[in-house]
């Protein structure tokens, strides 16, 4: 009993030490990792920008030394690609893929689930920081960053000035008046500030700058907007001005010329030519300005310390394929751009098929940071440093319910389910997609295969027809696409005479809140205040069929009847055309909304009628006369983007 006593004792004596020594070895390995320095972080997004608008990536006409300047000593994926997009905010799903790690078709387009890229790294001791666009919903935006300055809550700003931003005070995202500073330089100077504070150096930081040049309005300020000689400009080879025989026979064909979802596309070669000069103009302002957070990291001694990721959330047509919009499936606007360069980063290049969403684990892993299990996303890590050549055979992309491509890493399959027809481009001898083969003989095998893939490649990422009606409806987009027609676009509605329209609402305003022919800019701004409370009622916002309601109000024609979904009202023999209604209620949404959510909060509008009341005001002498009020109401209605779908002709 004694000697049996001795040996289990022995074996537990031999088990705790071993126990102890295990725990001390981990002990000694946290604390290891705790004394490893792990890189900062600094991301910059730019919105908008063509694939091939980079000096160093083998374009002879564009100046971006900055941005060069990363490339060449960088790492660069050549075959990056967004996924799509069930909207023509292309930004939107952009961006919910990024920060989420997620697929398209699995993205919470509001961030409203699962962890999100800062909240990894604010969770392992990093400063979270931002400045620029954010598309996905303000309560997200406050649970990924701890500070921020110069934030837009939107998708299309009207103007590269008088931004609508938010700064961080106390973990909430107050509005401030940018004044006339222009977006790149606004959002810049905050990065900046950033970078200069005394507290960026106590710990690791993750610095996220999402511009919002070169998106649209395309005004280059100053000098940038005549560095470039139109004249002087190279089209690409598959623009609609130099071939006209590639614009789809699908697309709409107007008078005005080809388009696709409303957009037209310049066919005259010197309007793209000027279009283009305008657009690198743009592109290089914005070079100069990244050139500007890059000196200030280099000043700070952080440098050599943090990994600089450049990226770019989507292309742009800009007349390729007789398209100007950023919701297809081509090269020149599903591609990107993904370069990653600083700390611990080997200069070279990869052919792999990657996403933008496999920015996210790979960023986590470079950092030496566990990747939560909800990413989707695979680490371009083992690529970097050269462990692995790929991390996909395919690549699948769709864009709303009309386009789905898979390629691999020499053919693309361009598929239109709608229309039930399919090319094959040759992307190895053709990457400018000029020349459909799929009737070729010797590739009726390869495109039968391809087309088998794609179909396993739609059930892999969930793309089925229900979840792609539910997301097009979900932000605007629409099944159907271009064929369809928006409210208040029906058939027998008039076209409305917009200084007519303006003329009468601003009667009304003046009618029912002065006795005079003006009002004081400060009467001006509350008359929306007051306007909106009365629209908001118990609700915490107004939507746009409530806007529409409360336009019908003001112009003493309202009906106790609330206007259903597609913006009309059951009436007498159908539905009654409410089509100066609903384009009220369309500029007033555009005009005030800064989040994109088609919700206007008392917040949003108290912001927007503070802008108001000055823009109204164009002589400066505090009163808003009904002759500026007209006109201020019709600018509002023209800074609205146009209308997705046919416009009557």
């Amino acid at each position: 009993m004694h000697i049996l006593f001795q040996f289990e004792n022995s074996i537990l004596t031999r088990v705790l030490k071993l126990n102890v020594a295990a725990c001390l070895c981990a002990l000694l390995a946290c604390s290891a990792m705790a004394g490893v320095a792990r890189p900062n972080i600094l991301f910059i997004y730019t919105d908008d920008q063509r694939p091939d608008a980079f000096g160093a990536l083998g374009n002879p006409d564009i100046r971006t030394p900055n941005m060069d300047h990363m490339i060449r000593g960088g790492f660069v994926f050549n075959r990056a690609y967004i996924q799509g997009s069930m909207t023509p905010a292309t930004c939107l799903p952009s961006r919910a893929m990024l920060m989420s790690g997620k697929p398209l078709f699995r993205a919470p387009l509001q961030l409203d689930s699962g962890t999100l890229m800062p909240q990894v790294f604010q969770g392992a001791g990093y400063r979270t920081f931002a400045t620029g666009k954010w598309h996905n919903g303000k309560d997200a935006f406050e649970r990924c960053f701890q500070e921020a300055d110069a934030v837009f809550f939107g998708g299309a700003a009207r103007s590269h000035v008088q931004v609508p931003v938010q700064r961080m005070v106390d973990g909430l995202m107050v509005p401030y008046d940018a004044g006339d500073t222009f977006s790149t330089v606004l959002f810049a100077d905050a990065a900046i500030a950033f970078l200069q504070r005394p507290s960026t150096l106590a710990q690791p930081f993750f610095c996220y700058i999402p511009f919002t040049a070169p998106h649209s309005p395309v005004t280059p300020p100053g000098k940038w907007g005549t560095m470039y000689e139109p004249s002087g400009i190279t089209l690409p080879p598959n623009h609609v001005a130099l071939r006209p025989g590639l614009a789809e026979p699908a697309m709409d064909a107007t008078p005005r010329g080809v388009r696709r979802g409303g957009r037209r596309a310049n066919t005259s070669l010197t309007e793209a030519q000027r279009a283009y000069a305008s657009y690198y103009g743009l592109v290089s302002h914005l070079d100069h300005h990244i050139g500007r957070v890059l000196e200030a990291l280099e000043q700070s001694g952080l440098a050599e310390k943090t990994i600089i990721v450049l990226a770019t959330d989507h292309g742009m047509a800009m007349g390729s394929h007789g398209q100007n919009g950023k919701h297809n499936a081509y090269e020149h606007t599903s591609r990107v751009q993904i370069i990653v360069s600083g700390a611990g980063i080997p200069r070279g290049t990869s052919d792999a098929l990657v996403y933008l969403h496999d920015i996210y684990p790979t960023l986590c892993r470079l950092g030496g940071l566990e990747v939560p299990d909800s990413v989707e996303g695979s680490s371009l890590e083992g690529i970097i440093h050269g462990r692995e050549d790929k991390v996909r055979d395919y690549l699948f992309t769709a864009y709303m319910d009309d386009q789905r491509t898979l390629r691999d890493e020499r053919w693309k399959l361009f598929y239109r389910p709608r229309e039930g027809r399919a090319a094959l481009y040759d992307l190895e001898n053709d990457p400018h997609e000029l020349n459909d083969v799929s009737e070729r003989n010797e590739n009726k095998a390869r495109l039968r295969h391809l087309q088998s893939e794609l179909v396993k490649a739609q059930a892999q990422y969930g793309d089925t027809p229900e979840r792609t009606a539910l997301l097009m409806r979900s932000r605007g987009g629409r099944p159907g696409g271009a064929g369809r027609r928006r409210p208040g676009m029906g058939p027998g509605q008039a076209v409305v005479n917009r200084p007519d329209l303006a003329r009468r609402v601003a009667e009304k305003i003046l009618a029912s809140s002065s006795p005079d022919a003006s009002l004081t800019a400060r009467r001006f701004q509350d008359v929306w205040t007051q306007l909106h409370a009365r629209w908001l009622g118990d609700a915490p916002a107004v939507d746009r069929p409530g806007l529409v309601q409360g336009f019908e109000n003001l112009m003493g024609e309202g009906s106790s009847q609330r206007p259903n979904r597609a913006g009309r009202r059951p009436g007498r023999g159908g539905q009654r055309p409410m089509g100066m209604h609903v384009l009220m209620a369309r500029a007033f949404s555009y005009a005030s909304d800064a989040d994109g959510n088609r919700e206007i909060t008392a917040a949003e509008l108290r912001a927007a009628a503070a802008k108001w009341s000055v823009d109204a005001d164009r002589d400066g002498d505090g009163n808003c006369s009904q002759a500026e009020v007209q006109a201020w109401i019709v600018r509002m209605m023209e800074a609205m983007p146009p209308p997705r779908g046919r416009r009557p002709r």
